[in-house]
């Protein structure tokens, strides 16, 4: 598990992962497993609301599926990067 403190390139990495995620679900793909069906519920709305569990602290991100759709994956990674380092600012 991380911290706001870990490396940056395994911060980048964990990043960079969960941005693969969100891109390929917006896309209607299901790159990991739906056991309760919350994915697909999450599609129907006008935005997602997903966590990161870190040693020091859970980062909450509430990003509308207009700005997924239009928003490039390294772009979302990089977004969420600042969340996992400590940034406060709204998506």
């Amino acid at each position: 598990m991380t911290t706001s403190h870990s490396p940056l390139r395994v911060l980048k990495a964990q990043a960079d992962n969960i941005a693969k995620i969100i891109k390929a679900v917006e896309r209607g793909e299901n790159p990991i497993e739906d056991r309760g069906g919350k994915i697909a519920a999450a599609r129907g709305k006008d935005s997602v609301k997903f966590a990161i569990v870190q040693d020091d602290k859970i980062v909450s991100i509430n990003l509308p599926w207009a700005t997924i759709r239009i928003t490039s994956e390294m772009a979302l990674a990089a977004l969420i990067l600042k969340y996992m380092r400590g940034a406060r600012e709204d998506a």
